[in-house]
């Protein structure tokens, strides 16, 4: 088995989660490997993150975060590695989709560390900037804390989604099914220090 293929969990419905995605705008699936999860924890706790505590926005479009972000992620090593190969497995699952599902080539390009302390707010319900495109995947690394997908900045319909370690977190993003639909999300409850990771394909602000 290839240390790509180490990574991940045999069983991966994409057909499964793209009619998640249409329908919900979110979902929750099992994916890592559980050796791969706590490998990337490991190093998770290794990088140097800086605080994101801030208040954006006005009136009712407010949003308030919380934690901690590390963006300055080596293009070489662990990550780089799960970077290339979670794009690869994408890539291969999507071949047996037709039509592409993307209304341009779905490329991740970005990625992100967050680390989320007890007793941090979090992050209040936003929608992720129009500058990321196709396709959002958050990777629960560990610690213990909620998701949430929901209808407005008011948290209104809040729908927890599953956070456990492996699990990954997908979010339909604009060029999803030639739509420009962003849905609302938060993280709340943080009960133990959690870490993620957040692969996104940036380009620049729609």
């Amino acid at each position: 088995m290839s240390r790509g293929n180490s990574f991940f969990i045999s069983q991966f419905d994409m057909a499964a989660v793209l009619a998640a995605l249409s329908r919900d705008g979110a979902v929750s699936v099992p994916l890592l490997a559980q050796s791969a999860t706590v490998s990337l924890a490991a190093a998770a706790e290794r990088c140097s993150y800086q605080p994101e505590v801030k208040t954006v926005g006005a009136a009712d479009r407010i949003v308030k975060t919380e934690y901690s972000a590390c963006e300055q992620v080596s293009d070489v090593g662990l990550y780089a590695e799960f970077q290339q190969a979670f794009q690869a497995l994408l890539d291969e699952s999507f071949q047996k989709i037709d039509p592409y599902p993307f209304s341009s080539k779905l490329a991740l390009n970005s990625l992100v560390l967050q680390r989320y302390e007890p007793g941090q707010l979090g992050i209040t319900p936003h929608r992720d900037s129009s500058g990321a495109v196709n396709l959002i995947a958050i990777v629960n690394l560990s610690g213990v804390a909620e998701f949430y997908r929901c209808d407005d900045r008011q948290g209104a319909h809040a729908v927890q989604l599953d956070t456990t370690p492996g699990n990954v977190i997908f979010l339909r993003a604009p060029g999803f099914l030639s739509t420009v639909v962003r849905p609302f999300h938060f993280v709340t409850g943080i009960r133990s220090i959690r870490y993620s990771l957040g692969l996104r394909q940036r380009v620049e602000s729609l």
